[in-house]
């Protein structure tokens, strides 16, 4: 069932008549007319001046947006959000051995307090799990190169202790601006109780496993139920339940999570601002280890990529390619789940100053949007992406079609 059957099959029940008649069909209608103008009304009635009373979210500046569902959105993040720049000595070593490697690694990102500072709303991080620590202490590349010209020195003082570790490929992109999964939740957190007027933030990430073809690199561990047990752990040790935008909260009385979406819809702007939620970007093998049984996440802290949109725990994909899969982006976001997409890759929109994939996003309707360049690498070209006027987001042009850029 749509949203809009559900609006429809409410009002109709309101009427109090047991059989469809004429009349009462033209009432139910009437009802639903008035609803979706309401809606598309409160977003067009948009004030000017700066929010001052907090009564709003930063998608407005006054309350006239609370409505919305968090999901008619459209906002900027940031791809392996915690990447800082491989050491020149490094990166040639990774050149020697595969030329390409060395092209698509060569990106680096602000801190995140400086990209939340900037609009993004969307976070991404990859773990590796690490339960006695010390397992990516003493990275290969950092000790191979520590004699050259142009190293630099690896500090892995928050490496030794138990606990997951934020990085792109050990032992060969190991740099973080954040070096821990609760290091890099502990900064996102700081940020939002100091910005609580936020649009939903998407943190996403990895769970990295498994070694790599480069020779000499330790294996990733597994990442079994225990794993997820103390990632969730982690996540609740940062974030109190009420900062959380979680499964259970989308689904209600819903009998599955992918009935609440479809049917329900997603939570209000005014009931999740200031808030984050989790997605885990994985493929089924690690969907289903972490939902522990659970088939629409019960009690779960994190939401999961799902594994096509008939499964019980429908809500969030990862969709990458939004010129190659822009047809099943714009219909899963018509269908009320949240997409995530990117507007480049590999540096090479950025190389080439290509924008195609950039507009295919944007037009896809997915509500978060993945890049590297919020800011222009200008030794490469002038691309970027943003949104109107430098804005953390917009509402959805696929759900919405009117102007309400944030401030």
């Amino acid at each position: 069932m749509s949203r809009l059957e559900f609006f429809f099959n409410t009002a109709a029940k309101s009427l109090w008549f047991e059989r469809i008649s004429s009349q009462t069909l033209i009432k139910a209608i009437a009802i639903l007319i008035i609803f979706t103008s309401a809606l598309t009304l409160s977003a067009q009635n948009l004030a000017q001046a700066p929010c001052t009373d907090g009564s709003g979210t930063e998608l407005e500046c006054s309350s006239s947006l609370n409505s919305l569902p968090m999901n008619f959105i459209q906002a900027i993040g940031s791809h392996n959000s915690y990447k800082l720049a491989i050491p020149a000595p490094e990166l040639e070593l990774i050149r020697a051995y595969r030329e390409q490697s060395a092209i698509t690694l060569d990106y680096s990102h602000l801190t995140l307090t400086q990209q939340l500072e900037l609009g993004m709303r969307q976070i991404e991080l990859d773990i590796v799990y690490d339960p006695k620590g010390g397992r990516y202490a003493n990275p290969l590349l950092p000790r191979q190169t520590v004699e050259l010209s142009g190293a630099q020195r690896y500090d892995n003082s928050n490496m030794e202790q138990p606990g997951f570790k934020v990085l792109h490929a050990q032992d060969i992109d190991v740099r973080s601006n954040c070096d821990t999964w609760i290091i890099c939740l502990a900064e996102i957190k700081s940020w939002s109780d100091k910005n609580p007027q936020h649009v939903p933030i998407l943190i996403m990430f990895n769970a990295k496993t498994g070694g790599s073809a480069y020779p000499g690199v330790t294996e990733a561990l597994p990442f079994d139920s225990q794993a997820f047990d103390d990632l969730d752990q982690e996540v609740l040790s940062v974030f109190d339940e009420t900062q959380l935008i979680t499964p259970d909260d989308v689904r209600g009385n819903f009998p599955t999570l992918k009935d609440a979406v479809i049917s329900k819809g997603w939570p209000s702007l005014a009931a999740t601002k200031g808030k984050v939620f989790f997605a885990l970007d994985e493929g089924p093998e690690k969907v289903q280890i972490y939902s522990r049984g659970n088939a629409s996440l019960q009690g779960l802290p994190i939401f999961v990529n799902s594994i096509d949109e008939n499964a019980d725990h429908a809500a969030y994909f990862t969709m990458n390619s939004p010129i190659q899969d822009q047809e099943r982006i714009r219909a899963a976001v018509k269908s009320g789940f949240i997409v995530r997409t990117r507007a480049d890759a590999n540096t090479m929109e950025a190389r080439n100053n290509d924008s195609s994939r950039r507009e295919a996003a944007f037009s896809s309707g997915a509500q978060y949007i993945s890049t590297d360049y919020y800011q222009p690498r200008l030794e490469f070209s002038e691309y970027s992406v943003s949104l109107p006027k430098n804005r953390a987001a917009m509402c959805n042009p696929l759900l919405l079609n009117v102007d309400c850029t944030a401030r």
